[in-house]
């Protein structure tokens, strides 16, 4: 018997993490205008950026029950068990879709994560890495399903929106206060709720305040050295590398890892220009 780790599209976990790791992907469908894609991973992300900066309207979807139900069908015929982690059940249904497919398969050896307060993007991906170290340590499904639930209130991602607009063509804030918010330069500094929900943690006027209040909120908290800091950014990385800059000057501890680029699940409500830290709170 071995142990099954999945994750979908929006941990933004790339194709080389999920071969080194040995992590499968459930991919989520993504309509961009008339079209249809799989954010499986294969169209390079700088697809979808233009796609969006040419206004093209990209709007999530979930993956079909049965999408979950053929993977835990396979895991379920080999005897292995499965550790599913998946964006947080307060941001998509995607959690309740693999609920539901657990209930079909009718099997004890199927284990569903809601990210929870990691959320999604890098955050959530950094709930699979520690998984899948666990089951490298050769931890049992339980002893991994038991550590990633105590991981997850943790984990900390700290952002910050060059714009609210695109929040706005996602439905997640009126398009009144994006367009207020734009045209007062306000930056939004944001977090995830307990629960996984995106809160507004600050509303900063002009970028160089907000970088200093997001140092200030990374050294409040404190890091854990255990884990890696993995700055983010959507598009390009000019902010990001600024800000871990500002991290340094600041003498921020922890293993400070390469920037990593947010994908188009989480890109298309964030859009570019985006920056911001994953790190584990000690």
């Amino acid at each position: 018997m071995s142990i099954r780790i999945f994750t979908d599209s929006a941990s933004d976990i790339t194709r080389e993490e999920l071969e080194e790791l040995q992590v499968e992907l459930i991919a989520m469908p993504l309509q961009c205008g008339e079209e249809t894609y799989v954010d499986d991973k294969t169209t390079p992300v700088e697809t979808f950026w233009q796609m969006l900066l040419d206004g093209v309207n990209i709007k999530t979807s979930l993956p079909s029950p049965d999408t979950f139900v053929q993977k835990f069908e396979a895991a379920k015929a080999a005897g292995d068990e499965v550790v599913c982690i998946l964006i947080a059940s307060k941001l998509s249904g995607t959690y309740q879709g693999a609920m539901l497919a657990k209930q079909i398969v009718d099997y004890d050896g199927i284990h569903v994560i809601d990210a929870g307060h990691a959320a999604a993007s890098v955050a959530e991906k950094m709930l699979v890495i520690a998984a899948c170290r666990m089951r490298d340590q050769g931890c049992t499904a339980g002893e991994i399903v038991q550590k990633v639930e105590e991981l997850r209130s943790r984990v900390r991602l700290i952002a910050c929106l060059d714009t609210l607009e695109y929040l706005a063509r996602g439905g997640r804030l009126p398009a009144a206060v994006a367009s207020i918010g734009t045209k007062l330069q306000v930056k939004p500094i944001i977090v995830f709720g307990e629960e996984g929900e995106i809160q507004v943690a600050k509303k900063c006027m002009g970028g160089k305040r907000a970088m200093r209040d997001m140092t200030a909120m990374v050294t409040e908290r404190g890091i854990d050295p255990d884990y890696p800091v993995i700055p983010i950014f959507a598009q390009n990385d000019g902010n990001c590398q600024g800000y871990v800059a500002s991290l340094e000057n600041a003498g921020c501890e922890g293993k400070m890892q390469t920037p990593q680029g947010i994908g188009a699940t989480i890109g298309s409500y964030i859009g570019p220009s985006a920056y911001g830290i994953v790190f584990v709170e000690k």
